[in-house]
């Protein structure tokens, strides 16, 4: 992972009589933490906020699903959960359903106990793929070659009622699946070309179609999709398809197309944080991975590789609702197992913080700055930069009051020193989730 280092510009008096310094911090990511999983094969994670926790399913094959801690350091093995793959958590977060493709079942695993409380079969030969949650119930992708549909579960019912073909649609193979907690609900056929997307209705309880299937061919054909995800508003649903070298976005009320985040070769993982900010992943080998959106945007606010020279895992990534920790699997061509990757402030881009003054003002007089915050435009606006006066009565410092930036990150900071000789402001930005922190300071000489 690049890490770039802060820059400070000098103080220069100009021509006007104006004096200026800025400190410019760039993002706060660093290297990630790369921890080896013990499990030879990786298919689906999901982030628990509330206990900090890692679920992890190797898929077919596997017979139990790994639970970690952020740091990647094994907590628990929940085994007999034979062919895991698919995983979703409840609304309260108390329970972790996954979709046991080798069990012909749907688990329920409570997240505090981190056993396993209840299990929903899905009928013989199902194989359920995905899972996921919304308006009540579980919807689940299954069936094998020419045998593919949607399911669901109302796990409030005694006993708990599991209905087949609960959209009235069919596929070839097990959709793969997304949902909002209201009631969208997208399915996706994996790995085809064209790719093909349906959009359902699910508040009612029962599914009613929005629109498809339709397979995907324009603006430009899409294939092999690997991962999608809906914007938490329910109005767009991003995909990662295998070409074209961007993640396209559909409406999902028509999937009718919405425009695209550009990214890299073979793109194949996409998350969102709470506040709907897209992380896009590629597999390309020999540049940036990951790649970070503010919504809507067509440019990304930072990327950046994850591990160079291995590809990032179909559907390998998950992120924290408040975007603080970004989760990557990576996968060595040549059959190593999983490698899990931490990476710290996944969405700080670089911020840089300036301010100007007047190189003298006579005692008594009023010192008016001006200054700017930087970075991705719809980021600056609004944020709080603190103040501080310095000066020979008060070498400590003294607090101001805090400015807000306006729409475009400026920012003036008005004050009538108490004393003569050099006075110094210093401001500060602390950060946040998207923007990393910068300080600045300007030099103000009061005289007679």
């Amino acid at each position: 992972m690049r890490t770039k280092r802060a820059s400070q510009a000098a103080a220069v008096a100009v021509a006007t009589g104006l004096a200026s310094l800025g400190l410019s911090t760039a993002s706060a990511q660093t290297a990630p933490t790369a921890v080896v999983l013990p499990i030879p094969h990786y298919a689906h994670m999901l982030v628990d906020p509330a206990h900090q926790h890692l679920f992890i399913s190797g898929g077919e094959g596997s017979s139990s699903i790994l639970v970690t801690d952020y740091a990647g350091r094994t907590v628990a093995t929940i085994d007999g959960e034979t062919g895991a793959n698919g995983l979703a958590l409840s609304p309260d977060g108390s329970t972790v359903y996954a979709a046991l493709g080798g069990a012909d079942a749907i688990s329920a695993v409570d997240t505090g106990t981190l056993t396993e409380t209840a299990r929903y079969g899905t009928g013989a030969g199902t194989g359920p793929q995905s899972v996921v949650w919304s308006a009540g119930r579980l919807w689940f992708g299954y069936g094998g070659a020419a045998q593919g549909g949607i399911g669901s579960v109302d796990p409030a019912a005694d006993p708990a009622a599991v209905t087949l073909r609960a959209t009235g649609d069919s596929w070839y193979s097990a959709p793969i699946l997304a949902a909002t907690p209201g009631g969208e609900l997208v399915a996706g056929e994996p790995g085809q070309s064209p790719a093909e997307l349906a959009s359902y209705d699910v508040s009612g309880g029962s599914a009613r179609v929005l629109h498809g299937p339709l397979y995907l061919t324009s603006p430009t054909v899409s294939s092999n999709l690997a991962d999608l995800a809906i914007t938490p508003d329910g109005k767009d649903v991003v995909t990662a398809c295998g070409a074209p070298y961007e993640h396209q976005v559909f409406k999902v009320a028509d999937l009718s197309p919405d425009g695209a985040y550009p990214t890299a070769t073979y793109p194949n993982a996409v998350a969102m944080g709470a506040d709907g900010t897209v992380f896009a992943g590629s597999e390309n080998l020999y540049g940036d991975q990951v790649f970070v959106f503010a919504p809507g945007s067509t440019s990304p606010v930072v990327s950046y590789p994850v591990a160079p020279n291995e590809f990032e895992a179909d559907a390998g990534l998950a992120v924290t609702p408040d975007n603080s920790t970004l989760f990557a699997i990576s996968a060595d061509p040549y059959g190593a197992d999983p490698v899990l990757h931490v990476i710290a402030n996944p969405a700080q881009a670089a911020s840089s913080l300036t301010v100007s003054g007047p190189a003298s003002v006579h005692r008594h007089g009023t010192v008016t700055l001006t200054g700017s915050l930087g970075g991705p435009s719809v980021y600056v606006a609004g944020q709080t930069v603190q103040v501080t006066r310095v000066d020979r009565a008060n070498p400590a410092g003294t607090a101001l009051p805090a400015v807000t930036t306006g729409a475009n990150g400026t920012f003036t900071v008005t004050d009538t020193p108490p004393t003569d000789g050099t006075v110094t402001y210093q401001l500060a930005y602390a950060g946040n989730a998207h923007l990393a922190a910068s300080a600045a300071s300007v030099t103000v000489q009061i005289g007679r």
